[in-house]
């Protein structure tokens, strides 16, 4: 490995002074992948009051000392050095109640969560790896170290990084540690919900279709709100899937960030309960609102931000409308909706689509086809607003408009400019509106 010189002078001053030093976990694991790793860690046999000495007159942060780790910042970057340690009994299935420092590296690796993590570098020894770390890289395989139960129980959260590292490396989850995924699934029930959103985040952001698939009873663990989508047949001949596989289908083809990501996730968890049969077919009539107002008690329990909740909660309101491919539609979609919100909205019909049957995925060249000439148009001259008309709500509430009216009046006068009903003059659009007051709604 090529170490950045201020991990090198970290290992040195500790290898100077008589003690072993290690780079480990991911960083070791990234670069064995090809990878640059974004940060180290420092491993090290000697004890905390034996760092701080090694590193008297250096900046150090000591809040880790609990837990054996002593920061050094070395060139601005905070650099984390814990000591050799083992760890005592995990009481709340997250922290241990106490660490035992140890003169073993063997001892301290084999703490670590997964194989692929539990492998430490030095100049002097190279890759150590005492639990087949690098076969498991090489093989794509996602293993606990050591016995999967026992190592689940003492931190929950390892259950959903297992499913992030699943997702984020394409890497399948051994047998025993997969069995022992789905028993204790229970336990992230103690898991803080910020750290949970980060992990679902993690997932959602790689390559999720297998993990999402193979493990419905752990994302419902964290997302109840989809457990009745499992198995819920549509009766339909546009799906041919469930409800939830259609959902997972479609959010692995959506683009790789995370507002699409949970949108597709989320888009029709209000299916099974607007769910009818009509003629002999599946009806899910309203299911986008039911689908929204369920997705916006998901986003706050999860503590997503407001913008990201707000911006998911619109695309999933309005991921089933009915869209056409024609100046005037695609001049007021930009209006009512905004640029981007509205090209992206054209995505998530394009995503939504790609989880249906086959016949339906022609639909999607006609989806280009408006997104294509929404950029059409938009290069080709400013786009039409509200603030680009020429009266304003002072205008509206001197002709007696109050309230949501007033909105009301400026959606009516917009649509009849693009309409090329009236021009944008003031006179002529209070005019109009006077002729035409009976027909605002």
């Amino acid at each position: 490995m090529h170490l950045p010189e201020n991990i090198v002078y970290i290992t040195d001053k500790l290898a100077e002074n008589g003690y072993e030093a290690f780079v480990v976990g991911g960083c070791v694991r990234d670069y064995l992948l090809g990878q640059c790793p974004k940060d180290y860690d420092v491993t090290t046999s000697a004890l905390p009051e034996q760092i701080i000495e090694c590193f008297k007159g250096e900046r150090l942060l000591t809040n880790g000392l609990k837990h054996g780790t002593v920061t050094v910042i070395k060139d601005d970057i905070p650099i984390e050095i814990t000591t050799y340690r083992i760890d005592g009994d995990y009481k709340d299935h997250r922290h241990p109640e106490k660490v035992e420092f140890t003169s073993s590296l063997k001892e301290d690796l084999s703490r670590r969560d997964f194989t692929i993590n539990a492998m430490a570098y030095s100049e002097k020894t190279g890759v150590v790896d005492y639990f087949g770390g690098q076969d498991d890289l090489k093989n794509g395989i996602i293993r606990a170290v050591g016995n999967p139960y026992k190592r689940f129980d003492e931190d929950a959260l390892r259950i959903l990084r297992a499913l992030r590292f699943s997702s984020r490396f394409g890497f399948e989850i051994e047998r025993n540690t997969s069995d022992a995924i789905h028993r204790l699934r229970y336990l992230l029930e103690r898991i803080s919900v910020e750290r949970i959103q980060t992990e679902l985040c993690g997932i959602l952001l790689g390559n999720c279709y297998d993990v999402l698939y193979n493990y419905p009873d752990v994302i419902c663990e964290i997302i109840p709100e989809l457990r009745p989508s499992i198995g819920f047949l549509q009766y339909t001949k546009y799906h041919n899937r469930t409800v939830y596989r259609h959902t997972i289908k479609a959010t692995a083809e959506s683009d790789c960030d995370i507002i699409s990501r949970l949108t597709m996730l989320l888009h029709d968890v209000g299916k099974p309960d607007s769910f009818y049969m009509e003629d002999g077919r599946g009806r899910f009539k309203g299911h986008a609102l039911i689908s929204r107002d369920i997705s916006e008690k998901v986003l706050k329990r999860l503590k997503f931000s407001n913008k990201i909740t707000e911006e998911v909660l619109f695309l999933i309101e309005n991921h089933s409308i009915k869209m056409n491919d024609t100046d005037k539609y695609i001049k007021k979609a930009v209006v009512r909706y905004g640029e981007e919100r509205f090209l992206k909205l054209i995505d998530i019909h394009i995503f939504d689509n790609l989880g249906k049957a086959e016949m339906c995925l022609w639909e999607n060249d006609f989806f280009r086809s408006i997104a294509q000439h929404t950029r059409e148009y938009l290069d080709s001259q400013p786009a039409l607003t509200l603030k680009s008309l020429k009266v304003n709500g002072n205008d509206m509430m001197a002709l007696g408009f109050s309230g949501a009216d007033i909105g009301k009046a400026l959606n009516f006068l917009m649509d009849a400019v693009i309409d090329e009903h009236c021009k944008n003059e003031k006179d002529k659009l209070i005019e109009y509106l006077k002729r035409n007051r009976k027909n605002v709604k």
